[in-house]
């Protein structure tokens, strides 16, 4: 049986490795790309689309059709896009969200059947969290993740430069800043650039440092997500520092994740935690992708659609 995971091409999504693989391992036959990869392999025997959203207002048909809700619109018009979306694209055969936050956001009142698929991460973090890293880059504090101004990380940079901090105190970022707060903070001390890295070498940098950060915006549509890096530095075992994002809270309360809260742009509070506060890895193995994606359902739904499903010509 064959699987297309269709995805917008504009962002990474992990959570795509992680249903390749299990698709793959249950027996489907799984291939993935953007709206022109799709329309290439369309017609030759695919069964099921699975799309991660964003807008498709018309696509050559599949037997089942899966639309997979991983995040909002970004953006002043975002509640604008988000409603085209809602009422311009054609009818799945089953919603996918990643949260009840965003179910209900969306508010679909059509009928279709729907189902939570949340985040999780690697199963493979596991291993990795059980030995030392090997020696390189790492910090006194570590941030991975998205550096852009529509988020207000620009102001988690500022703050850090401005508060009095202790020789030798760093601050190391992984992933591609925007290149405005790449010039604005590369030759601050103590703060360092380490540029997009691969998932594995990212996390190597994280379990070497002493804290990682968990930074979330406050507003719409990050508000209703999780946030995949605070669930993969709990997996990896850190001591983990957090703005009190709703999100940060909400997720750390769903999963016992041990954090300690600092201020809205993490370093603007006046007492800062020092204290290690590590997170016990073993303990949130159900966070595993395959654990995830195993309790959602999800499979067996597909299969049921499948059944169901009279089959194109």
């Amino acid at each position: 049986m064959k699987v297309f995971l269709l995805h917008p091409g504009r962002a990474h999504y992990p959570e795509l490795d992680a249903y390749a693989s299990c698709l793959a391992e249950h027996g489907f036959d799984v291939a993935r790309g953007d709206v022109e990869a799709y329309r290439a392999c369309a017609g030759s025997g695919l069964r099921v689309l699975w799309c991660v959203m964003g807008f498709y207002p018309a696509l050559p048909p599949a037997d089942v059709v899966i639309h997979d809700y991983r995040s909002l619109s970004v953006g002043r018009l975002g509640i604008v896009k988000d409603g085209i979306k809602r009422f311009c694209q054609p009818r799945p055969n089953l919603r996918v969200f990643q949260n009840e936050r965003l179910r209900d956001a969306l508010a679909f009142r059509d009928g279709v059947p729907s189902l939570l698929l949340p985040m999780g991460v690697p199963d493979w973090l596991f291993d990795v969290a059980r030995d030392p890293p090997a020696p390189g880059l790492g910090g006194v504090y570590c941030y991975a993740g998205a550096m852009s101004r529509e988020r207000g990380f620009h102001r988690v940079l500022a703050a850090f430069r401005d508060r009095p901090r202790a020789a030798g105190e760093t601050l190391v970022l992984v992933g591609e800043p925007e290149p405005a707060i790449h010039r604005a903070f590369r030759d601050v001390a103590g703060i360092v650039f380490a540029g997009r890295l691969p998932q594995r070498e990212a996390l190597d940098v994280v379990r070497r440092s002493d804290f990682a950060l968990g930074y979330f915006p406050y507003h719409r549509p990050h508000r209703m997500q999780t946030p995949t890096k605070l669930l993969e530095y709990a997996a990896l075992g850190k001591s983990i520092i957090c703005n009190n994002a709703p999100a940060n809270l909400e997720t750390a309360a769903a999963w016992g994740i041990r954090i300690q809260l600092a201020g809205r742009a993490i370093f603007d509070c006046g007492k800062f935690p020092r204290e290690r506060v590590p997170n016990d890895p073993q303990r949130l193995r159900p966070l595993a992708w395959r654990s995830v994606i195993a309790a959602s359902g999800v499979l067996d739904q597909v299969r049921a659609l499948l059944a169901a499903a009279p089959r194109r010509r």
